[in-house]
């Protein structure tokens, strides 16, 4: 049995602490409540399974729950196949052995008892000679109740190549179907072929058997560029009807129906469809249920109030099979309820909020995730939704940033709460335990209004014998270490006209915005030497840019000096070293992306939390956004810099030890990292503590945050284009970008 696989009874999905809330769809009132949501989810014992075995069919049909599981040997494997009630009661089952050469798939059952599968076996012969033969073989297998086999139908014939089995389906007239990708051939019961219809094309894609056995194809429509549902006329091989999942069908998993046509797994969690409806109608949220996972699969419906699927727990990534019972919304217990809203979900918060939920007594969180009103077709209708929903006044208790969002007009209309009056407050955190310079540099006005776990660092890096020791350069003190370098040395690699562009205003762009004052300064000096310096960069790099024998071996361009500098993300002291150590191969300076201000290096945080002025459960919000601050979090943070400085020291002691890993029995083996030249091996040693103390230094000397306004960069490279294109001088074009971007400040300010 894999540990704790099936007697788990998973206490996060009680059912118990899912609370009421607003209408799934939007963060405003008047709406469907959350606990309309809620599914007891329980394990389900498959028995005979343990570590070593592998789930690998599941199916419920006619009030049985039929499953196999494979075990692997030396050179062989066993496959059980086992069938019981949904209660795990009278069970019957029987091994297959499989040679390691062989493959059993699309494993179903009859009302008899029989089960039916494909077997496929690789064969390889003559390997060393002009003979050698490979190719796959497929065959149609009966076994009877207790494993026996019955017959075995070749289906590839000797030899042929390309085929492959679709899918295979006893039908209710006591046919098997086979469909490879052109034709459907029918067997009968005694593996004889009684039929064969070619399919019409468009549908050889995936297919779904209805309750009432109607046949629907997934098909790709050409002309539309759509994807679409049609049925399938079994016996002529030819589609009918024309049916699109409303929101898309890329943005769910389709499972057939118990009581509807079909089972769709997706945004957050689990929905119902009937072809023709005009919306798709929700079932299960994993949020309000507790459930740690984020998706589901191997669905398998006996009503839309009790279907069962696999899942992958979030924390501890086992996979479960799991039983999900609709709960009557009258037993889930209220909780007042925080509205979290997003534009797709960051994956740790969601982790956290299940968490929360389950733990907290007086809160929980609900997530409205605007990605959902997306389409195949347009990608931004969900962003569009959340901000209009947020200036028109539904303002959610919990609002996850993103770059999509005008998140500085949101500071300047008041719509975010000042988060340092709860960091003061709070008797477990201290202002000071935080990086000052990060916390300063996402303040506006002296005020906190976002909470964020981490941060990384952009910068540029190069050899401290190139651009000195100092931090922080002008365009013109690159142009002077340029002029001294030979001809062809190139200033950043694989560097184009548009991706510098992009890269620049990301690093630079905040020194021309004042938010505060809502002052622009683009019609500046620096900024016209910025558009000038952007203008040296080629549109596009040469067909042979990286076999050019004079550039060399792209690991050592650094190195030898090829390339100058190298735009990095300084998110670790492992990037540091290997930077230094493997990279460039000596010492080097952090010294920034050249601009007027001189200081380069640009602070960037990856997930954003914002408490809404207007909520009514602050003391709530804030209950949920401290754990984020906490050591449990911030001891184990999986990408970038802790903002908890303490927990900064803790990487560096790290770094100072050589890596590590345990074997099988418990003992610390040291191993060395190592940067590859041409194959060549070169260790990175570990850091000393002066390293570590210049790499700290510099983290608490950074100001500046990343610049990701998209709407900025649109401006910018739209009317950049005309003097990259020699139709306008630069300074016309800074005046123009000059006025564009100060009217879209002043519109968000």
């Amino acid at each position: 049995m894999r540990k704790g696989y099936f007697y788990l009874l998973i206490s996060c999905m009680a059912l118990f602490f899912a609370g009421c809330g607003g209408k799934e769809g939007g963060i405003g009132g008047g709406t469907a409540n959350s606990k309309d949501y809620v599914y007891k989810a329980e394990a389900v014992e498959l028995e005979g399974m343990d570590e070593n075995s592998r789930l690998r069919d599941f199916y419920i049909k006619d009030g049985k729950m039929y499953y196999s599981f494979q075990e692997w040997e030396e050179e062989s494997s066993v496959i059980t196949v086992r069938c019981c009630d949904l209660d795990g009661s009278n069970a019957q089952s029987f091994k297959i052995d499989l040679k390691s050469n062989c493959y059993l798939s699309n494993l179903t059952s009859d009302t008899q008892g029989n089960y039916y599968m494909i077997y496929e076996e690789y064969i390889e012969e003559g390997m060393d000679t002009d003979d050698y033969i490979y190719r796959d073989d497929y065959y149609l297998m009966k076994l009877d109740s207790q494993g026996k086999e019955a017959w075995k139908q070749l289906l590839s014939g000797d030899g042929v190549s390309g085929y492959w089995v679709n899918w295979m389906r006893v039908l209710e007239d006591g046919r098997i179907a086979v469909a490879n990708q052109e034709d459907i051939c029918f067997f009968d019961q005694d593996g004889n072929m009684t039929g064969q219809v070619k399919l019409e094309e468009g549908m050889d894609g995936g297919i779904y058997f209805l309750r009432d056995g109607t046949a629907i194809a997934y098909c790709y429509e050409e002309k539309s560029g759509k994807s679409i549902l049609r049925k399938l006329d079994l016996n002529t091989g030819k589609g009918d009807g024309n049916y699109e999942i409303p929101g898309g069908m890329n943005s769910y998993s389709l499972y057939a129906g118990g009581d509807c046509d079909f089972m769709l797994v997706g945004n957050g969690g689990v929905y119902s469809y009937n072809l023709g409806d005009e919306a798709v109608k929700k079932l299960m949220d994993f949020i309000d249920s507790d459930i740690n996972s984020s998706y589901l699969y191997d669905m398998n419906a006996v009503s839309e109030k009790e279907f069962y699927g696999a899942i992958s727990d979030d924390t501890t990534g086992e996979e479960l099979l799991m039983k999900f019972t609709k709960v009557d919304p009258k037993d889930v217990k209220d909780k007042e309820v925080l509205t979290l809203a997003c534009n797709y979900l960051d994956w740790n918060v969601r982790k956290y909020v299940v968490e929360f939920n389950k733990t907290n007594p007086n809160y929980r969180v609900r997530i409205v995730d605007y990605s959902q009103y997306n389409t195949d077709e347009d990608y931004t209708i969900g962003v569009t939704k959340l901000n209009t929903d947020i200036v028109s006044g539904k303002m959610p208790d919990i609002l996850l940033l993103s770059n999509e969002l005008p998140v500085e007009s949101y500071k300047a209309k008041g719509l975010f709460e000042d988060l340092y009056p709860f960091m003061d407050k709070d008797e477990e955190i201290n202002r000071e335990d935080y990086f000052p310079n990060v916390l300063k540099s996402y303040e506006n006005n002296g005020k906190l209004y976002s909470l964020f776990p981490g941060f990384v660092v952009y910068t540029v890096a190069g050899k401290t014998s190139d651009v000195g020791s100092q931090e922080g350069w002008t365009l013109e003190d690159l142009e002077r270490v340029m002029a001294s370098k030979p001809e062809g040395t190139e200033a950043f690699p694989e560097a184009t006209r548009e991706s510098m562009l992009f890269y620049s205003i990301e690093m630079s762009g905040s020194q021309f915005i004042d938010w505060e004052t809502g002052k622009c300064n683009f019609n500046s000096e620096g900024f016209i030497s910025l558009l000038e310096f952007m203008k040296s960069f080629p549109e596009t790099l040469p067909e042979d840019y990286y076999d050019d024998p004079a550039r060399g071996n792209y690991d050592s361009w650094f190195r030898e000096g090829k390339v100058l500098l190298n735009r990095m993300v300084l998110d670790s002291f492992y990037s540091y070293n290997y930077t230094k150590k493997g990279m460039f191969g000596e010492d080097i300076t952090l010294i920034g992306f050249p601009g007027e201000s001189g200081m380069g290096s640009v602070l960037s945080v990856d997930m954003q939390l914002a408490m809404s002025s207007r909520s009514k459960n602050k003391d709530g919000v804030w209950e949920f956004f401290r754990y984020f601050l906490m050591d449990e979090y911030q001891g184990n943070l999986n990408y970038g810099w802790p903002i908890s400085m303490k927990h900064v020291d803790a990487l560096a002691k790290k770094a100072m030890e050589r890596p590590f890993y345990e074997d099988e029995n418990g003992n610390k083996v040291e191993y060395d990292d190592y940067y590859y030249i041409n194959g060549v091996e070169i260790p990175i040693s570990p850091m000393t503590q002066e390293e570590v103390d210049e790499v700290v230094g510099f983290l608490q000397s950074v100001e500046e945050h990343f610049s990701n306004s998209q709407e900025l960069i649109n401006i910018i490279t739209e009317e950049a284009a005309p003097y990259f294109a020699g139709q306008k001088n630069v300074n016309e074009v800074a005046d123009i970008i000059q006025n564009r971007v100060q009217i879209y400040v002043n519109e968000n300010r």
